[in-house]
């Protein structure tokens, strides 16, 4: 179970303190010692005693010892509630003379707040490791999303390439150089999370010189980009997989598509059209739920986007195409 910062230590102890100095206050104005010296003074040692030394000293004891038992460690927390509270109990008696507790008040008033800060403790413990659970679990399925695209971009690339070696061999050659490169980027971004947008579109013309050597005058793209996105981080392979899709789909001869990015406030806004039939209604009634099983390409990308923060993908027809819109929005500082 992942341990407590100093830092998440401090603003606990901080809100603790928050609450000890209002039930102080309430108490001195009661009775009538609001602002006095003595009241100041023992506000300070009721903060010190009754939380800071007790958790500060309960959560490194249990650190330093390795203790994982909810028994003992407990029995340690009250333990150093007991003396926490048994020094304030003797700093009381200091300032207010005719204040005395005895081990047994102190026992029974220490209790509760033991207690009580322990499950606040263990709590959030617990909540820290189902978030760095969590967070482990969408890495890990992230990144066998991405080495499940890489067979199948290599399949549909080295099926053009082998088309080319008999028929035309200097074009082979030159599209081998271009699949090249797509494999270095491969291997370059195996462990990688993110990459700058414009090293994703350089790959992506790598691979786009393949399609148009396959397809020639019946694939027409037109790339638009603000050059103030370049440098946004987004994940690998985000854009290759829609563009895919369109052409695989595709139903009439040119096939037009369209890649956009804008910025948009603190967003990066990417817009892929195409001429084809669009997405059935069935689809966009329901958006991703039916189309991640459409196809291995678009349906790793919507996961994809699916696990990441801030993100989200919106799919529609253009209404003077019917061509199939996808839009999709990423925080710029992606991570």
């Amino acid at each position: 179970m992942p341990e407590i910062t100093k830092k998440e230590l401090f603003i606990a102890l901080l809100g603790l303190s928050f609450i000890s100095a209002t039930i102080t206050f309430l108490d001195w104005w009661q009775r009538g010692q609001a602002g006095t010296n003595d009241a100041l003074l023992a506000g300070a040692v009721a903060i010190v005693f009754l939380f800071w030394v007790p958790i500060s000293s309960a959560v490194f004891a249990i650190k330093r010892l390795g203790i994982n038992n909810i028994f003992y460690e407990l029995l340690l927390w009250f333990g150093c509630f007991y003396i926490g509270y048994r020094i304030w109990g003797f700093a009381l008696a200091g300032i207010y003379p005719g204040v005395e507790f005895g081990w047994l008040d102190v026992f029974f008033m220490s209790i509760p707040w033991a207690i009580g800060t322990y499950i606040l403790y263990r709590a959030y413990r617990a909540y820290k490791a189902l978030q760095t659970e969590r967070l482990l679990r969408q890495h890990a399925e992230l990144n066998q999303l991405k080495h499940s695209l890489h067979p199948h971009f290599l399949f549909n690339s080295l099926n053009t390439l082998t088309a080319f070696i008999t028929s035309n061999p200097k074009k082979a050659e030159l599209l081998t150089h271009d699949l090249a490169s797509v494999l270095r980027h491969i291997l370059d971004t195996n462990n990688v999370d993110t990459i700058s947008l414009k090293h994703e579109l350089m790959i992506l013309q790598k691979w786009l010189n393949i399609e148009r050597a396959r397809l020639g005058d019946d694939l027409k793209i037109d790339i638009d980009i603000d050059e103030a996105t370049l440098d946004v981080q987004i994940p690998p392979f985000l854009l290759q997989p829609i563009l895919e899709n369109s052409i695989k789909h595709a139903t009439r001869l040119p096939i037009e598509l369209t890649l956009a990015c804008r910025a948009r406030g603190s967003a990066l806004q990417v817009i892929i059209r195409d001429n084809g039939p669009g997405f059935p209604d069935t689809v966009l009634a329901t958006q991703l739920e039916n189309l991640k099983h459409s196809g291995l390409g678009l349906s790793t990308t919507i996961r994809r986007i699916g696990l990441m923060r801030h993100a989200n993908i919106q799919l529609s027809n253009n209404p003077e195409s019917k061509g199939a819109v996808v839009n999709i929005s990423l925080e710029s500082n992606h991570d």
